[in-house]
């Protein structure tokens, strides 16, 4: 696999250098509608343009925007880029329900252009002396009861339902990005039009990790980020009725650091600084190992 860059300024995959990678082993180009990080949306067609001419296939993560962006237009807020089968050269699309669909935790669902490309991902052992065994993926047994509610919320929402929260929770993000914006010292991270978001410091009076550790004493979970150092807000149906209390939050959290740079130092900016702090990227994916090894442990 290899990974291509963002443009620093627009958070998109830089396109350029995603042709420049491409060799004759290359099977498959994917972009994100949106990236989880920063909440952009990469230039689709141009992607897949470049996977046709090169007759590979194209694949489009919308894990955490396949229940945002497909109703973004009708909910009033128009996206950058199409992103689904209506653009030539898309070969597949994953899409979370347990995400924006609001269904159990578990549920995910991936689509494909056709049945012939969907046959590959099918297992299927004819000669099993327990009988003939087929499973439409690698996973053998799924839960009845998680494909039970994810079908149950969906014909709970539906269409209208769907294009209902998508306008709320956009409204709740775009509302939080206006907020940042005035915020002297912060930074919103390229143009995101859907429901996530992330903001970096743009001064040195304002350690965003501290920034963060501020904001979980009021009661906020947000995600820390790293290259660049930022902090990521994913809205939900929760955060509508409470956005402009963050901004708020946010702001005073701003000044407090201004006024007592000390007063942030907590746990992110403590991990999220030690990580930082260590060029053997290898080093961090070792205790991260051990992290996972003390959870597994018995």
């Amino acid at each position: 696999m290899i990974a291509i860059p963002i443009d620093p300024t627009t958070g998109e995959v830089d396109v350029a250098k995603v042709a420049r990678a491409i060799t004759p082993n290359t099977i498959m180009l994917a972009g994100s509608a949106p990236n989880f990080p920063h909440g952009i949306m990469d230039n689709i067609p141009a992607l897949a343009a470049l996977a046709q001419k090169h007759k590979i296939g194209m694949h489009v993560d919308a894990c955490l925007g396949g229940f945002i962006v497909p109703f973004a237009e009708a909910a009033g807020y128009p996206q950058a880029y199409t992103f689904d089968f209506r653009v030539p050269g898309v070969t597949s699309i994953s899409c979370d329900t347990h995400k924006y669909g609001f269904a159990p935790k578990g549920s995910s669902v991936v689509m494909y252009r056709t049945a012939a490309l969907r046959r590959f991902q099918y297992f299927v052992q004819p000669n099993w002396p327990g009988g003939v065994y087929a499973s439409p993926s690698v996973a053998g047994s799924r839960p009845g009861a998680l494909v039970a509610g994810c079908w149950a919320a969906l014909m709970r929402f539906g269409q209208q339902g769907y294009v209902e929260t998508t306008r709320q929770i956009i409204g709740a993000a775009r509302a939080i990005v206006s907020g940042v914006k005035a915020i002297d010292g912060l930074e919103i991270i390229g143009d995101p039009r859907g429901s996530v978001l992330a903001f970096r410091s743009t001064s040195p009076a304002i350690a965003i990790f501290a920034l963060g550790d501020l904001l979980g004493k009021r009661g906020w979970h947000l995600n820390m980020l790293q290259r660049p150092e930022a902090i990521h807000i994913a809205c939900t149906f929760p955060t509508v009725a409470v956005a402009d209390q963050l901004v708020a939050d946010i702001r005073d959290a701003v000044a407090a650091l201004r006024e007592n740079p000390d007063a942030g130092k907590g746990d992110f900016a403590a991990i999220y600084g030690t990580v930082a702090s260590v060029p053997d990227r290898s080093i961090i994916e070792d205790v991260s190992v051990g992290f996972l090894d003390g959870l597994t442990m018995m």
